[in-house]
């Protein structure tokens, strides 16, 4: 993996992307990924207790500290692609404010989907489909 981080897209854009509660102590998975012409290659996977801004920012700090100029050389990446989690983009921004955060479409489509479904926006179940259909 420590040879990823010299490739020219590693500075560019990583995808980030976490698998919560894994076992009984509630342990996280996050991976971080960079784009190549097979799909993505792993740059790093870090397991920390929970999801919590500090779990997640000692993870990436200590992974700041065991690389030598990462990220083709630039010591971050431009862009960071993630899903809505406040605890995991403030970790970024605290251990990497150069880099800049995009939601991926995925997980917004996601949260629009699953605020049409909840029932706090009393949305009529007939109205769902083609109000998804247009975002």
């Amino acid at each position: 993996m420590k040879r990823a981080y010299n490739l020219k897209s590693s500075g560019e854009i990583v995808f980030v992307d976490s698998t919560s509660s894994c076992d009984p102590d509630n342990h996280s998975i996050t991976f971080m990924l960079r784009p190549c012409s097979a799909g993505a290659v792993p740059l790093a996977v870090i397991i920390t207790k929970g999801l919590t801004e500090d779990s997640y920012a000692k993870g990436f700090q200590l992974l700041n500290e065991a690389l030598e100029n990462p990220f083709n050389n630039k010591g971050h990446p431009e862009i960071f692609m993630t899903d809505h989690s406040d605890a995991e983009i403030n970790a970024l921004q605290n251990v990497w404010p150069a880099s800049r955060n995009l939601l991926c479409i995925f997980h917004v489509a996601q949260a629009v989907w699953r605020w049409l479904w909840d029932s706090s926006p009393q949305i009529p179940k007939e109205h769902r489909n083609k109000l998804m259909f247009i975002f």
